[in-house]
């Protein structure tokens, strides 16, 4: 069989493949073998000293200063009732203070006691003068008032004193009447009683039991008186004339015990006349007695309706008269205390700075006039900077009012300011995201005469801090089979050193084995270039 040629396209590919393999191959050794080669390794170590004293772990979040200013105010009150119900608008600014003398500016630093503000003597003697006036008036009023207190007074408790008595009078009167008409019915009604107790005795008496016996013994010797002297009618007359006589004298007997009889029964119906006359009497003197009773109760409460009216009119009448003098002498000491005040704000014609800080506000201009009350002067002072932060809800619970912090301003990188959160915001400021944060402020303490407002800071909280202890660069320790290590030199070589490592703040570590204080370690790492 013979053998075809390869074409001319087909050795180009096979050469381009072959080409293409080499260029591998040679990449590939170039990377291995010669690259490595070509480079040598270098080992340098830098000193460092352990230091002795606290690391501290926080979270740093970053904010801006903010000022909470002091104002100084106007704030008396100088009108007078003159003013007020005065029509007259001709030189309406006379009794006010005018500015003479402006002696501050924004952002000038002052000191408590630096002057800010002069008045013009004219307008301090003008409001001065109407004090003054307005306070005599007061005076005046209040000794007026005084007088028609003490007149007044004088006159409702006379008033009240007459009418208290004729209550008094109209009380007693009623009260007589009262006991004496008791006093009558109580001894008509004994009357009665004691006619009563007569009626039942002498009843008594007529129906006791012997005193029916003694009748009946009466009246049976009567009969038989009578029968015998019809009996003895046709007898002897000796017979005959016994039998008169036991008749005669049976006879008087039973006449006055029935003349007896009569005699109770006759008492007996008169002592009831008797009650039924006194009963009679009293219906009459009751209805009498009721008449008197009402004229008399009619009487007394008209004097007590007037008592008590009489006595509503005093307390009314004491009240107007208090109510004056008061009203007189709250006006009094409401004058004294504008001009107390006025005296106490003016001195000597100058307002003096009640505080040291940064001047941010001055109120008023030159020739200006303190009409209403306003702000004389605000100012920052050196304890009222504050940085508010954001600080996520994982951290902010292990934070706590009073806690101190570290503040670093990036105007002044080199410089550590100290202060404590002042207070933590129950309230989110990112409800509704996926990371929520609650704002924390912050009271920048020491010496701020350096910081202005707006500079920005990084706040660090410290969430765990430990003191006296020997750290080193984190850098430095080295883990070769779960063991710790850093390198110290020893002559010309440099040789690993076990260690025991503690609390870490991230970038130190403290070492509780291996160093003490002021002991050289070496930090080792490895630098690259070509070979020699």
């Amino acid at each position: 069989m013979s053998k075809r040629k390869m074409s001319r396209k087909k050795k180009i590919q096979l050469f381009l493949v072959i080409l293409l393999l080499l260029i591998i191959i040679f990449a590939a050794c170039f990377t291995l073998f010669i690259k490595p080669a070509m480079e040598a390794e270098e080992w340098v170590y830098k000193e460092n000293t352990a230091e002795y004293g606290k690391l501290q772990n926080g979270i740093t979040e970053s904010g801006t200063v903010e000022f909470i200013t002091t104002s100084q105010l106007y704030e008396l009150d100088i009108t007078t009732d003159e003013e007020d119900d005065s029509d007259d608008d001709e030189d309406e600014d006379e009794d006010y203070l005018k500015v003479e003398e402006v002696y501050v500016a924004v952002g000038q630093r002052i000191q408590e006691g630096d002057a800010v503000y002069k008045f013009t003597e004219d307008s301090v003697a003008d409001v001065r003068k109407a004090l003054t006036y307005a306070k005599t008036e007061a005076e005046i009023a209040l000794a007026e008032a005084k007088t028609s207190y003490d007149i007044g007074v004088k006159t409702a408790s006379l008033s009240y004193d007459e009418t208290m008595l004729a209550k008094n009078l109209a009380q007693q009167s009623y009260d007589a009447t009262v006991s004496r008409l008791n006093t009558e019915v109580e001894a008509q009604l004994i009357q009665i009683d004691q006619l009563l107790d007569e009626i039942l005795e002498l009843q008594l008496s007529i129906t006791s039991e012997d005193y029916i016996e003694q009748k009946d013994a009466i009246i049976e010797a009567y009969e038989d008186a009578v029968e015998k002297v019809e009996d003895v009618s046709e007898d002897y007359f000796t017979n005959q004339i016994e039998a008169a006589q036991q008749l005669k004298s049976a006879k008087e007997s039973y006449e006055n015990f029935f003349e007896r009889l009569d005699s109770s029964n006759e008492q007996i119906q008169s002592k009831i006349d008797e009650v039924y006359e006194i009963q009679t009497q009293m219906a009459y003197d009751e209805a009498l007695s009721e008449k008197e009773l009402l004229e008399a109760k009619q009487e007394y409460e008209s004097a007590q309706v007037k008592g008590e009216i009489a006595k509503t009119q005093y307390d009314n009448d004491m009240a107007s008269y208090e109510n004056a003098l008061t009203k007189a002498q709250n006006e009094l000491d409401e004058i004294t205390a504008k001009l107390d005040a006025f005296e106490a704000f003016v001195g000597d014609g100058t307002v003096y700075a009640q505080g040291t800080g940064l001047v941010t506000e001055v109120g008023y201009a030159k020739d200006d006039y303190l009409i209403s009350q306003g702000t004389l002067l605000s100012y920052v002072t050196s304890d009222a900077m504050t940085i508010t932060v954001d600080v996520f809800q994982e951290d902010v619970v292990m934070l706590q009012v009073g806690d101190s912090v570290e503040i670093n301003l990036t105007a002044y990188e080199d410089e550590v300011y100290q202060g404590i959160v002042d207070s933590i915001t129950t309230t989110s400021t990112s409800q509704g995201s996926a990371t929520i944060s609650y704002p924390v402020v912050i009271a920048i303490q020491g010496d701020t005469s350096k910081i202005y407002g707006g500079m920005t800071a990084d706040v660090t909280f410290v969430i765990e801090e430990t003191e006296d202890i020997v750290y080193v660069s984190r850098k430095a320790i080295v883990e070769k089979r779960n063991k710790e290590y850093v390198y110290i030199k020893n002559g010309d070589s440099y040789e690993l050193t076990p260690v025991t490592t503690g609390f870490t703040d991230g970038i130190y570590v403290e070492i509780t084995e291996g160093l003490e204080a002021g002991d050289t370690y070496y930090i080792a790492s490895v630098v690259s270039g070509e070979a020699q």
